[in-house]
């Protein structure tokens, strides 16, 4: 478990959410934010994910968020990666 890992959870507008990364990213980590995410698309329509905070990954981490997050890509949010880690969280 990465115990330097957080989410930062910022509100910008009635629509929209910003979610930024801290630490390093791990199983845990990712099961963390897709806790974070699953309340965000909740109460936004459009979430984006900052990694330019994360100092590492984990491919098991990595492998668990893809996973789960193609469970969230079936609800109307619109969920952005972006940062200096974005292609590798976007990898299909």
């Amino acid at each position: 478990m990465a115990a330097n890992f957080r989410v930062n959870a910022k509100e910008i507008n009635n629509q929209s959410m910003a979610l930024q990364l801290f630490g390093d990213f791990d199983a845990s980590s990712a099961c963390e934010l897709i806790d974070a995410l699953d309340k965000s698309v909740k109460r936004s329509n459009k979430v984006a994910i900052d990694t330019n905070g994360l100092k590492t990954i984990n491919a098991f981490g990595l492998d668990v968020f893809l996973l789960r997050m193609s469970k969230l890509n079936n609800t109307r949010a619109d969920i952005r990666v972006t940062g200096r880690f974005s292609d590798i969280f976007t990898e299909t």
